[in-house]
């Protein structure tokens, strides 16, 4: 399924994090979807491959928590 016009309606603060050896959804691919996503931003962990929350939890619990902080009061997803 081609979700292209999909991501690009998604009007929510988004995070995309990639590991850097991921070879199901490579670095590459998720660059691509955080572009067609408004404001997203991208990350990507190092020493990770496709389940960085197993293999550098710390990392991403930073990067979510940085990603939090960062919005405007009232801006997340629940709030």
């Amino acid at each position: 399924a081609d979700l292209t016009d999909a991501a690009r309606r998604i009007a929510a603060p988004t995070l995309c994090i990639v590991g850097d050896q991921d070879g199901s959804t490579p670095p590459d691919l998720v660059r691509s979807l955080a572009g067609l996503i408004p404001g997203a931003r991208f990350e990507v962990i190092r020493d990770a491959a496709h389940i960085p929350c197993i293999e550098q939890p710390e990392a991403l619990v930073t990067l979510i928590r940085d990603f939090v902080a960062s919005l405007p009061e009232g801006k997340s997803a629940h709030g």
